[in-house]
């Protein structure tokens, strides 16, 4: 039998993570790989379910993204860019861990020669997607893709075993 997740990992994921991948300058892409590296958590946790009771499909995506976080923790850098480009601010959860971003506006990329005051640029300096985090931290994007991809990668053979 088909596995929903394997289908949508390899038809929507791959395709969208390579396009970030070619183009890691891409602010648009990085957006969008991280919304379906993100959603890959629900076709995990749904996997079989055939149900459509709200409150179960809410308790199995919460375990699946803890463990995937848990393995991987640049999964909560990637919910948090899915999220916040989804709906543009976080708010502070009431429990639960706090989120690493608050505005869209923390994803942006570093300016290339032609973008950076003058004397400030630099020829063949790297031009990277990255998020400014709520306690300041830098973090580039391409990196945090690549280890979720490897762990989902990791979680769909031990799914299609």
């Amino acid at each position: 039998m088909p596995s929903e997740a394997a289908d949508f990992f390899a038809w929507t994921v791959k395709p969208t993570v390579s396009e970030f991948l070619v183009n890691p300058r891409d602010i648009r892409r990085g957006r969008l790989a991280a919304i379906v590296l993100n959603h890959m958590a629900d076709y995990l946790a749904l996997e079989g379910y055939v149900g459509h009771e709200r409150n179960e499909m809410d308790s199995r995506v919460k375990a699946v993204r803890e463990k995937l976080t848990a393995r991987c923790p640049d999964f909560s850098l990637i919910r948090d860019i899915a999220d916040v480009t989804k709906h543009a601010k976080l708010s502070a959860p009431k429990k639960g861990p706090l989120r690493d971003l608050s505005s869209s506006q923390q994803i942006t990329r570093s300016p290339g020669i032609f973008q950076a005051p003058f004397g400030e640029g630099v020829f063949a300096e790297a031009v990277i997607v990255f998020a400014t985090l709520n306690d300041g931290t830098v973090k580039p994007l391409e990196p945090a893709i690549h280890s979720v991809m490897a762990a989902l990668e990791e979680q769909l053979a031990g799914v299609a075993s």
